[in-house]
């Protein structure tokens, strides 16, 4: 991680909007800050007015698209090029029009604006501000098992990250699975990107285990379980799903959900 991402994620991280943010949300955030600057779309062009207009379009381009990545935000730089010389064609042709002494719009001229018009709706695609219709269920599913994975790894980023030797600072990582001849065991202690044990967790409920003990047997503190047992139906800092969503992946993993203690653990002895 750069000496730049890592300041500018300490930068966003203390707004005030990201106090409950993400660790992945600030990093996307800080990397897209960066791009931006070393973007500069205004240094394409010469005329003020022009210059406005580019500023304008990026603007609202990035408050109402997603871009993933540098090469996403050098395409929509060429986009709000071409977009403005479509606006510098169309307004050309219509003084030409709107003069009653002229009659007669140039060929070259219609063609430049038809040309433009092409590139334009061409970069559109690539960028998929609008879908190519052959493609749109592709990328439909494609999505969806993009924001599945995203959801996933909200749940699980205690799995999912390690603490760089170089800079020290948190990194996510993409864990390997799928190989026949191994099997991916659960850590038990956590549970998703909580260091919690469900097991645990039960057995002091039932009064079986005291707080203290679950938190001699964990190594950590008694405070800690309890805050545990209070925020135990709760995931915080998840704010790109809805409750709804949350419940949904609860419901399909039972691994998160609450343990049921066995009869033979609670008899008394």
């Amino acid at each position: 991680m750069s000496g730049e991402l890592n300041k500018e994620i300490k930068r966003v991280s203390n707004l005030i909007q990201n106090r409950t943010a993400s660790k992945a949300t600030i990093e996307t955030q800080a990397r897209m800050n960066i791009w931006k600057r070393q973007i500069n779309i205004t240094d394409r062009f010469k005329s003020e007015t022009d210059k406005k207009l580019a500023q304008k379009l990026f603007d609202n381009y990035l408050e109402n698209y997603d871009f993933d990545n540098f090469s996403d935000l050098n395409t929509l730089a060429d986009l709000i090029f071409e977009e403005v010389l479509k606006q510098n064609i169309q307004d050309l042709i219509s003084k030409v029009t709107s003069d009653d002494s002229n009659t007669y719009i140039s060929d070259k001229q219609i063609k430049s604006l038809h040309d433009v018009e092409t590139r334009v709706l061409d970069l559109k695609k690539r960028l998929h501000i609008i879908e190519d219709e052959s493609k749109q269920n592709e990328l439909s599913a494609l999505e969806q098992y993009e924001k599945r994975m995203d959801k996933y790894i909200e749940f699980h980023r205690n799995e999912f990250e390690f603490v760089c030797p170089d800079c020290g600072q948190p990194t996510l990582i993409r864990r390997r699975c799928g190989n026949k001849d191994f099997e991916i065991l659960k850590h038990p202690f956590f549970s998703g990107r909580f260091y919690y044990n469900a097991r645990g967790i039960a057995l002091v409920k039932e009064g079986i285990w005291t707080k203290e003990q679950y938190a001699y047997a964990f190594f950590t503190h008694a405070d800690y379980v309890e805050w545990c047992i209070k925020n135990e139906d709760k995931i915080p800092d998840i704010p790109e799903f809805s409750e709804d969503e949350i419940k949904e992946f609860i419901n399909k993993n039972p691994y998160i959900q609450k343990a049921i203690i066995p009869k033979n653990i609670k008899k008394e002895v």
